[in-house]
């Protein structure tokens, strides 16, 4: 969270973030072994789908430091009736058959957890990555958002300790379309290796007005291959007392002059 020190209508411009020694150091050397990906580019191919109840969805998950693990996530219905989507089909092992045993998951409707947005959770405990000596952890899919808020949501552990969750836009609290083609399905790259991406956090609509609040929230991680692919950092991976995050927000004052100030973030939500 940003605290600005003047309350303007504003456009807010996010800098790059260099990541310092102790950030690598929390991910290992691995940082250094992280390659960009150029998503036009990923291989879509899917060998095998299982027969389905209802329209799939498609969504792409992406995993390894060079991006070379390529896991299919697709949901489907266990009754065509139902509003909402309670099995998932998830390559775990990535070689792009997913009627393989073990990767049809299914849960219920958990009224009890409609208001925290997981009323359906579709869980996987632990997550070898092919290839790799990944193993993430508590990897949580859910297709019921919160009263007003759409989107596929998803939770999981990377390498078991760093919390990543996503994807979000670039503003507001909506998450990932997931597409009933896999080629235009969104492709998600969970990994805190990345170059840091931004987003606002909350309102659809960023406007600080003179007299009104002066905090901007902003979410980090790496970006996928649209707008809703946002893989965000949990608040504890960038200690903001070591690590510096700065912001220039751009406005007019109430006579319609131009302003600009750049902070530094200095506290977490």
């Amino acid at each position: 969270m940003l605290r600005i020190p003047q309350a303007w209508s504003v456009v807010l411009v996010l800098s790059t973030f260099s990541p310092t020694l102790a950030v690598a150091q929390r991910v290992a050397e691995r940082a250094t072994d992280f390659v960009p990906l150029d998503y036009t580019k990923v291989d879509r191919t899917i060998k095998k789908l299982p027969p389905f109840v209802a329209e799939p969805l498609h969504a792409l998950f992406v995993f390894g430091e060079k991006g070379q693990v390529r896991i299919w996530a697709v949901l489907d219905k266990s009754t065509a009736e139902l509003p909402y989507y309670d099995t998932l089909y998830f390559d775990k092992n990535a070689n792009g058959d997913l009627t393989d045993p073990g990767e049809r998951i299914t849960t219920k409707f958990d009224e009890k957890r409609a208001r925290a947005g997981v009323a359906i959770s579709l869980k996987i405990n632990k997550l070898p990555i092919p290839g790799t000596d990944l193993v993430h952890e508590d990897l949580l899919i859910s297709t019921v958002r919160k009263t007003g808020r759409t989107g596929i949501w998803f939770r999981m552990k990377w390498d078991g300790h760093t919390e990543m969750s996503g994807g979000y836009g670039l503003r507001g609290s909506n998450v990932t379309n997931w597409t009933k083609s896999k080629d235009s399905a969104p492709i998600l790259r969970p990994t805190p290796l990345a170059p840091m991406s931004f987003a606002t956090w909350g309102d659809d609509k960023l406007v600080l007005k003179i007299g009104g609040s002066t905090h901007v929230n902003v979410i980090a991680g790496s970006r996928g291959s649209g707008p809703d692919t946002l893989a965000v950092v949990d608040e504890n991976f960038l200690d903001l007392e070591k690590e510096e995050l700065w912001v220039t927000v751009i406005g007019k004052d109430a006579d319609g002059k131009p302003l600009e100030t750049r902070s530094r973030f200095k506290e977490h939500c």
